[in-house]
């Protein structure tokens, strides 16, 4: 899908629709081009009828007239009416979805292709309905839905036809479903945040192309109504992009800003949208988009040079035909570095005809004058990319783009250039990126903070949660986490081991992080959020003393602390297993006595140089012979469980039985009954070291 571009904001919001309709005989009739002449010059938008005034077919015709001058959204009114007085005329579907596309309110639209999709669910024969319907569930962050649709349209459209781009259009735009699934799903912890800026800086229309002139002054460009007056024959916009600055209040964490008003001098001139500005290093100079806007709502913009006077920023120079391509738009300027490091002017344009906007540069030379542009065919794809920023600090060239992988409609992407090669340009993903448009991305120097233009929800747009670009600060919110604590010998009232080391695991792969040697008997890690430790403490002769923990969901720093012990061990001392139960009668294990057994297997793992002997006992209740063989079984079944379910070597686990030859506690009373409380001691399951 392609269209000509001066803010991006104003041209998504008002281009035409020319993808797949094109193919299916959707686009636009002689007649309906012409149909802007039947419109009276005295006629006014306010003096054209009610809707509900006239009849469908007058809806209708009213409809065709404005859609073909470009006022879309007016259009839409009369659609609308002309289908609600009219419900048989399903054709009125197909404008009313491409017509709220191009006013990206992308739920209204594919309430539309849905309709469309279902009077097509037996010839297939709408094609673009079915593509389109899968684009609107994307942006609006359905992907699995979306993915589904994508692979219904590829699998009902003929190789071999003009579909094919298409085709390949739908596998790439499901595998930006897959990632915007994974983003979705992923908890991690993000550093980047974005914030919504306030009515101080952000209008009901368009905000875009935020730039930071210096510390404490943004620049941005803003259009602050779409209202439109007949002029002649044809609708102009009554209103103009300008230029805006504001001043930020407080540190760098603050997103609270000067209510904004138009920069000084002569460069917001008249009858002319104006944005897209860059400044040179001492901000003396600066360069930024003047656009002429055509009777068919078109754009056509040329970068211009403008300086600094005392009153503000003179009148702009044109720059020449060397960036400024005759007959294309040229936009978006941004001064960085190429690939040699040169000082050179980043833009966008439109000069390679059928390709969609692309990146291009040309070499700054010292005395202010630039070199013939070249294109960044390093980054650019058969789709459009925009909105270059170049981050000095990093050498990293940021931009946004629809024709490589992404999560939305255009993601912002970032590639660096090392050994005179740029790299593959990376997603920048949540929260930078969303579901719907994500532009005009920029850090401060320090990266402490920047902003991204998006129309997400949660905007100040009034004419759908959608149609409309914001302006997001972005900021870092790092945290701080650690883990601290003492080792401890637990069979010297807690007195303090030294000279010891302490080693943080990676539990979730078992790698080992970090190795703390705890000089004074305490120790201390950094860590990360979102992941999942395990500390270890392993001494000659005793149990290793080991902490399982995690810091998921931390959303502020903290220092968590754990205090490890080490327990001498005993060779041929019996150490007790508790609620180790079986069935009456039986040697089966419970699920209960399997989680027991865990413990054990902890214990082994932790302390892979140690080999037990595993025993079971009974009370004296039954036969000797009966209460040997019972006991002898439970063992087993208990040394089963850790060779066969757990992994444990068969050379570390011997099972003895040993019935009710080693009571720990009487049997009976010494008045002969039974001493309940002695024979439940008595039947019980331990563990020993033997080796």
């Amino acid at each position: 899908m392609k269209s000509k571009i001066f803010p991006i904001a104003v041209l998504l919001f008002l281009f035409q629709v020319t993808t797949l309709s094109a193919v299916y005989g959707q686009e636009k009739t002689e007649a309906q081009k012409k149909a802007n002449d039947n419109l009276k010059p005295q006629e006014k938008l306010k003096e054209l009828p009610k809707p509900e005034d006239i009849s469908w077919a007058q809806n209708k015709k009213l409809g065709d007239q404005l859609f073909a001058i470009g006022s879309i959204y007016n259009g839409i009114h009369y659609y609308e009416a002309a289908l609600v007085k009219n419900p048989k005329a399903i054709y009125l579907n197909q404008p009313l979805a491409d017509g709220n596309f191009a006013l990206r309110d992308y739920k209204t639209a594919n309430k539309y292709y849905q309709s469309l999709v279902e009077l097509d669910n037996e010839k297939h024969e709408n094609l673009y309905a079915l593509y389109q319907l899968a684009l609107t569930n994307k942006y609006l962050g359905n992907y699995e839905k979306a993915k589904l649709t994508f692979e219904q349209f590829n699998q009902f459209a003929k190789s071999g036809t003009e579909l094919d781009e298409f085709k390949k259009k739908a596998v790439r735009e499901e595998a930006g479903c897959d990632l915007g699934i994974k983003l979705r799903d992923d908890k991690t912890f993000r550093e980047t945040r974005v914030s919504h800026l306030d009515t101080n800086v952000n209008q009901p229309f368009t905000d875009y192309a935020p730039v930071i002139k210096d510390d404490r002054t943004l620049y941005f460009s803003a259009w602050v109504s779409d209202s439109v007056i007949l002029k002649g024959k044809r609708e102009k916009y009554s209103t103009f992009s300008r230029l805006y600055s504001s001043k930020r209040l407080g540190n760098t964490n603050n997103n609270t800003w000067t209510k904004a008003e138009p920069v000084k001098g002569e460069v917001n001139t008249l009858a002319y949208h104006v944005g897209n500005s860059t400044f040179t290093a001492n901000s003396k100079t600066m360069y930024y988009t003047q656009c002429l806007q055509d009777d068919y709502q078109q754009m056509r913009c040329d970068i211009y040079k403008s300086f600094l006077g005392d009153s503000g920023w003179v009148a702009g120079i044109k720059l020449d035909a060397g960036i400024n391509a005759e007959g294309a738009t040229n936009t978006e300027p941004f001064l960085g570095k190429n690939e040699a490091g040169e000082d050179v002017l980043y833009f966008v344009s439109d000069r390679n005809k059928g390709k969609g906007m692309d990146l291009f540069y040309a070499k700054l030379n010292a005395d202010g004058s630039l070199e013939r542009a070249k294109e960044l065919t390093a980054v650019n794809t058969t789709g459009d990319e925009l909105t270059p920023f170049y981050d000095l600090q990093t050498n990293t060239l940021y931009f946004s783009s629809n024709g490589h992988v992404n999560i939305g409609g255009y993601d912002v992407f970032k590639t660096k250039c090392t050994g005179g090669q740029w790299s593959e340009p990376e997603n920048l993903g949540l929260p930078v990126n969303s579901s719907a448009d994500d532009m005009y991305f920029n850090w401060n120097q320090k990266e402490e903070y920047g902003f991204v233009v998006s129309n997400r929800p949660g905007g100040y747009g009034l004419k759908s949660e959608t149609c409309c670009d914001d302006i997001y600060q972005v900021y870092r919110r790092k945290i701080y986490l650690a883990v601290k604590g003492t080792l401890l010998n637990a069979d010297t009232a807690n007195q303090l081991i030294t000279n010891q080391p302490v080693t943080l695991f990676d539990e979730a792969t078992g790698a080992v992080l970090k190795t703390y040697n705890s000089a004074n008997g305490t120790y201390f890690f950094d860590l990360l959020p979102d992941k999942s430790y395990k500390l270890s403490a392993v001494k000659e002769d005793y149990f290793a003393a080991v902490q399982t923990f995690n810091t998921n969901g931390r959303e502020n720093s903290d220092t968590l602390t754990f205090n490890l012990s080490l327990k001498k061990m005993e060779k041929n001392k019996a150490y007790t297993l508790n609620n180790i139960y079986y069935e009456f009668d039986k040697s089966d294990l419970t699920a209960a006595s399997k989680s027991v057994l865990d413990t054990l297997y902890d214990i082994l793992k932790d302390n892979p140089q140690i080999v037990i002997e595993l025993s079971s006992h009974t009370d004296s209740k039954g036969s000797d012979k009966y209460n040997l063989d019972l006991s002898q079984k439970r063992a087993e079944s208990c040394t089963n469980y850790l060779i066969t379910e757990k992994g444990i070597a068969k050379e570390r686990v011997t099972a003895k039985g040993y019935g009710e030859t080693v009571p720990v506690a009487p049997n009976t009373k010494p008045d002969g009954k039974d001493d309940e409380e002695g024979r439940a001691k008595n039947r019980r399951t331990e563990f020993k070291i033997i080796n």
